[in-house]
């Protein structure tokens, strides 16, 4: 009779527990079928094609333009300031008079000079009338020809002072902010004002570290310039080289020749330089298909699984130089992968997703 018991017993328990795990997979079925009768997540993007692209590397340095004729003007001669021919930054042309110094002593003796010449001139004639009628000695002729030759000396001295003592513009430019008045009193070898060539080019110096790859003559670099806000890029040669390196700083030194229409840049005026270091092969894709996290950048190639759905692949890239709205990637992308552009910060690995589409019917195109 126990026995019966018992096994009664354990037959009712494992019906209990039949029953009750049959009910538990009945509701579990039931909650399978609930979720999926809900889409599976996705996110909508616009999508494009990696484009390879020869990129080229660059290294920043900083450069410092300096007119081709440019020179500080000073006097040889210290005077009073007779005449004034110029207003601070001026443009002046070659060979126009700046400043003139009081001369007055110096023509009185000029005067003097040039007398003592005619007379020397006329003494020197009649003693050569004399030496051919026998009545002097020769001697007497040679004095009176070393007497015009002094004299001539004399004159030339003086008329060379004269001309120093007004001082002229060596070349066309402009010159600097410095002011003078008639009257004025100026010591010897003032600076009297700096002038700057007018030219349709200026020369770029600058500096670029032994351990880089150097240009080489004839090469080109770019300089970029700020201005208003705004950042322009001109392309200079480079026409010449320091024969040694910098024995502080260790750079190599260059010179390059910028076009300067209108005299848009200064003397003296910074620019940064950027020197070309490598040519590469690379590839270029637009900036908002870059997604970035702790574990560095990411591109999400799209690419359909067995029911031909897209889906998204993240694939970690190297990044280059931006151009404009573009980036280069220098590793990571061989070039013409199927890509997510705008809306690739949505995603994230094997993501169903929809495309615009202008992109999809793209695809389909590139795919016939």
């Amino acid at each position: 009779m126990n026995i019966k018991r018992w096994l009664s017993a354990i037959f009712i328990v494992l019906v209990v527990i039949a029953g009750l795990g049959f009910i538990k997979f009945k509701q579990v079925q039931a909650a399978i079928a609930f979720g999926e009768s809900f889409p599976e997540p996705s996110a909508s993007v616009k999508s494009t094609y990696a484009e390879p692209a020869q990129h080229t590397n660059y290294v920043k340095v900083v450069g410092q333009l300096h007119a081709r004729k440019t020179i500080t003007v000073s006097n040889e001669y210290s005077g009073l300031v007779t005449f004034v021919g110029f207003n601070p930054g001026d443009i002046v042309q070659a060979e126009q008079v700046l400043l003139k110094l009081d001369t007055s002593i110096d023509e009185a003796n000029l005067r003097a000079a040039k007398a003592r010449v005619k007379l020397a001139k006329s003494t020197y004639a009649r003693v050569v009338k004399l030496l051919a009628q026998k009545r002097i000695s020769p001697d007497e002729v040679d004095k009176a020809e070393a007497d015009v030759s002094v004299g001539e000396a004399d004159v030339q001295n003086l008329e060379a002072l004269i001309a120093k003592k007004t001082i002229r513009a060596p070349f066309a430019g402009q010159t600097g902010l410095d002011q003078y008045q008639t009257g004025q009193f100026i010591d010897v070898n003032t600076a009297i004002t700096s002038l700057v060539g007018l030219d349709d080019a200026i020369w770029v110096d600058f500096q670029v570290p032994q351990t880089l790859t150097q240009p080489t003559i004839g090469s080109a670099v770019n300089v970029s310039f700020i201005e208003a806000e705004q950042s322009s890029t001109l392309t200079a040669t480079v026409i010449a080289k320091n024969p040694s390196l910098d024995i502080n700083s260790r750079q190599q030194s260059y010179r390059a020749l910028l076009t300067n229409p209108n005299n848009k840049y200064s003397h003296n005026q910074m620019a940064t330089v950027l020197v070309p270091t490598a040519h590469l092969q690379a590839v270029m894709v637009p900036t908002n298909a870059i997604t970035r996290s702790h574990f560095g950048e990411f591109v999400y190639v799209l690419e359909k699984d067995e029911q031909q759905n897209w889906r998204a692949k993240p694939v970690k890239v190297t990044l280059g130089d931006k151009v404009q709205d573009r980036q280069i990637v220098l590793s990571g992308l061989n070039g013409g992968e199927f890509i997510a552009s705008e809306g690739a910060f949505k995603l994230k690995e094997n993501l169903l997703v929809y495309i615009e589409q202008s992109a999809a019917s793209e695809d389909q195109n590139g795919a016939q």
